[in-house]
């Protein structure tokens, strides 16, 4: 578990100011408890991220929630293909051999 002052830390470029800000905007989403904000690996790599689209690439207050929006849902994506290729592995080469052709068939 990571506090807010080592996510500050590690990532150097962000104010606390910013910071709270963007966990407020939900951009960022750690788990809160009585001693503060908790942050885990994901949630500092989501801040570095919306550093680097708020910050360098200005991305506005507006447009952020949708970019974020997408990049969530093409990792889900990411993962559910990730199962699929998984689970077809586990199939007799009989039955990958038809997925194949049944997935080039659609192209």
């Amino acid at each position: 578990m990571i506090d807010e002052e080592e996510v500050l830390s590690m990532v150097k470029a962000v104010s606390a100011a910013q910071l709270r800000i963007w966990v407020k905007e939900e951009w960022v989403k750690p788990t809160g408890n009585d001693a503060g904000l908790v942050f885990h690996d994901a949630d500092v790599a989501r801040v570095r991220l919306v550093n680097m689209l708020y910050n360098e690439l200005e991305v506005g207050g507006e447009a952020m929630p949708i970019i974020l929006s997408l990049i969530d849902q093409f990792h889900d994506l990411r993962e559910q293909m990730r199962i699929i290729i998984e689970a077809i592995d586990t199939q007799p080469p009989e039955i990958r051999s038809k997925l194949l052709e049944a997935a080039r068939k659609d192209q």
